[in-house]
């Protein structure tokens, strides 16, 4: 993860990985999931629109910056998950 992060920003992290794991007692993991997934795309098209006056115009270009940002923080988390993890029997 990275070094430059204040400790606050994982603290939030945090408080929604919890709010998940509350929620995977009544629903499969799959489901929180996708609502999670869901939730940050309709809160970010929210911001999106809230802070960009042309947002209808930079659409694509928000889109691509959301996409990479996801893409980014998966790939460090599934890396840092196999790495802090052992490995599950097969």
């Amino acid at each position: 993860m990275a070094d430059d992060v204040p400790p606050e920003f994982y603290d939030m992290v945090d408080r929604f990985i919890d709010l998940a794991n509350e929620l995977t007692r009544d629903h499969p993991t799959s489901r929180v999931s996708a609502v999670i997934m869901f939730a940050a795309a309709r809160y970010n098209a929210h911001c999106l629109l809230a802070l960009d006056p042309d947002a209808r115009d930079n659409r694509e270009a928000a889109v691509s910056y959301f996409v990479e940002q996801y893409r980014s923080m998966l790939e460090d988390n599934i890396d840092w998950l196999t790495q802090s993890r052992p490995a599950p029997d097969a």
